[in-house]
């Protein structure tokens, strides 16, 4: 369960990519997709999609995605975020995100 806990209410499917995994989430193929560095261009075209598709986009931290600021360099910004096909999936899932980002935080 890679780390998160034995009691997770669902398979765990690493897909390999930030964005596919998000749109999975939108399609309903994915209950919910959790990505702890995802970039800028992995988030861009995904999060309208995700949003349109009436899924939730949870930030794991406080700095705000959008807007975005002329000028500044990406390349090494990491957005950590929970994505789930429906709102009451949320308080089941975000639990486990934060028990992990806990023990990986030491």
């Amino acid at each position: 369960s890679v780390g998160i806990g034995p009691h997770l209410p669902s398979k765990i499917r690493m897909l390999g990519m930030a964005s596919y995994n998000f749109l999975t989430v939108a399609s309903g193929a994915a209950m919910g997709g959790v990505e702890a560095t995802p970039k800028i261009w992995d988030i861009a075209g995904s999060w309208v999609i995700v949003k349109a598709a009436g899924a939730v986009w949870l930030p794991l931290e406080s700095q705000a995605i959008f807007p975005l600021e002329v000028g500044k360099n990406y390349e090494r910004v990491s957005y950590p975020t929970l994505v789930m096909n429906r709102q009451e999936l949320v308080s089941v899932f975000l639990p486990f995100v934060e028990a992990w980002k806990k023990k990986k935080m030491g």
